[in-house]
């Protein structure tokens, strides 16, 4: 399902005939595996070119291997939705909710490393472990996974800021020396505090690490280093806990990095000895 994931995610950035064939491959999927790259871009009014190059775009080498995801997306689609039925008949109420959640968070984290390739994480953490500090900034449940993302890099001995109020954000911002970097986390990339906190950090040229939704969006086409969660949930409430999820993944996937470095190591001592000390008290 990733496949479709990823071109759903990408429909803002696509050009005008790119965008015709994505919405054919999205409303025709099921059929994808009985059509020819030539006979795909006959039904589609585009060159064959046209058909390669998208597929390059989406990170496959050719149509084979895009027809070949697809296919296999709509095999699991349909798996899942012939199984859901008779799984359901023998849960009760509150087990069908666990089950349900839990398959929407596999789904949802599954692609990540997809999307978020290794050297980009790799990007990422680099720019942490060298910052001076660390302003945090999250809109709506999206402040949960800052805060809890500034509590691990203080563990680590990392100077990190973070504040619920976007106007003692912005105060934040204007202490921050030189080096410093400024991590955003938001789920549509287009939240009015944060994007006026990116641009007065572009101001001031600090470095910025986007979080957001797999799509095009303002927060990330400023950011130096952008990382994404997928959009996997139509459910409203569901949707969100998924999106938060993913959030707090990648953010322990990048503390997970930091931890490897031996300048942490003992921080990280430390910071277990003040817990234990914490616990006497």
């Amino acid at each position: 399902m990733l496949s479709l994931l990823k071109i759903k995610g990408m429909l803002d950035q696509l050009s005008a005939s790119e965008r015709k064939l994505a919405d054919f491959i999205l409303d025709n999927s099921n059929l994808l595996r009985d059509y020819s790259s030539q006979q795909l871009a006959d039904a589609v009014g585009i060159s064959q070119s046209s058909v390669v190059k998208f597929c390059q775009k989406l990170g496959y080498k050719g149509y084979p291997d895009l027809k070949l995801a697809i296919t296999e997306a709509v095999v699991t689609a349909t798996t899942l939705q012939r199984e859901a039925p008779e799984n359901n008949a023998e849960l009760s109420g509150l087990a069908q909710l666990a089950e349900q959640l839990q398959q929407s968070l596999w789904q949802g984290l599954r692609g990540l490393l997809t999307i978020n390739p290794e050297s980009r994480l790799q990007q990422a953490a680099k720019l942490l472990q060298q910052a001076r500090q660390i302003l945090l900034a999250g809109s709506a449940h999206s402040a949960v996974v800052a805060a809890d993302m500034q509590s691990r890099l203080l563990e680590l001995g990392k100077l990190a800021l973070f504040h619920s109020d976007p106007a003692v954000s912005l105060q934040l911002a204007r202490t921050l020396p030189e080096g410093s970097i400024v991590l955003l986390i938001s789920d549509s990339g287009e939240n009015a505090d944060l994007l006026r906190l990116e641009k007065y950090a572009k101001r001031r040229q600090l470095q910025i690490i986007s979080l957001t939704r797999f799509q095009t969006s303002a927060q990330s086409a400023v950011a130096d280093v952008t990382l994404f969660t997928l959009d996997t949930e139509t459910d409203e409430h569901l949707a969100r806990l998924v999106t938060q999820q993913a959030q707090q993944h990648l953010c322990h996937l990048l503390y997970l990095l930091l931890c490897q470095s031996p300048s942490y190591r003992q921080h990280i001592t430390e910071h277990n000895k003040l817990l234990a000390l914490l616990e006497k008290s």
